[in-house]
């Protein structure tokens, strides 16, 4: 049977605890949105997987891309949005000097996977709520808009995430990265 998979940051400690907070307090206002309980986490992607074997050799591809990455100072210090008509989303965004990183260590990870991506995420960012029409878009921009906000990590792993029915993603396998070099070019085409 198919499961649904994510590629994930997480941004460990008291982070996630903060955004724990802002959920609580935005929920207090406008009671159950989507990613409620979720816990804090940078989407990179998506993808489904039919068996065991499948799954492996995505978690093998996870792991060599992992080997040459290291890791990654990052910062979020603002609150955005990303207005649909009903769908809206409430989010904290990274500062500028995060972005610029985060972005293509996304890439990265998303073409060194070698399986169907169902979803791929370009725009970095820390999920408040979602799902949230016009009016609790309004109630939670209130809220938070102005509010100060200094979250502060280092990007060590990517995690992955397995979602059963219609549960949230439970974490499966943290991917720590090694800060080793590259192999030479024609080295990595003489293991194959």
């Amino acid at each position: 049977m198919s499961k649904i998979y994510s590629v994930a940051i997480y941004p460990f400690g008291s982070v996630m605890d903060e955004v724990r907070a802002l959920k609580d307090e935005l929920a207090s206002l406008i009671g159950w949105f989507g990613s409620r309980n979720s816990k804090a986490h940078i989407t990179i992607c998506e993808f489904n997987a039919d068996s065991e074997r499948q799954l492996e050799v995505v978690k093998s591809q996870l792991h060599n891309i992992c080997n040459t990455e290291s890791p990654l100072n990052l910062a979020f210090n603002h609150v955005g949005a990303f207005e649909k008509e009903v769908n809206s989303v409430i989010c904290l965004l990274p500062d500028n000097e995060s972005e610029i990183i985060l972005k293509p260590l996304m890439k990265r990870i998303q073409k060194g996977l070698k399986v169907k991506l169902t979803h791929s995420s370009s725009n970095p960012h820390l999920t408040i709520g979602r799902r949230l029409d016009a009016e609790k878009l309004s109630v939670a921009k209130t809220l938070f808009m102005h509010k100060k906000i200094s979250l502060k990590f280092c990007c060590d792993r990517i995690v992955l995430r397995v979602r059963e029915g219609n549960s949230q993603f439970v974490v499966i396998e943290e991917f720590i990265f090694q800060s080793k070099p590259p192999l030479p070019r024609d080295e990595q085409l003489s293991m194959f």
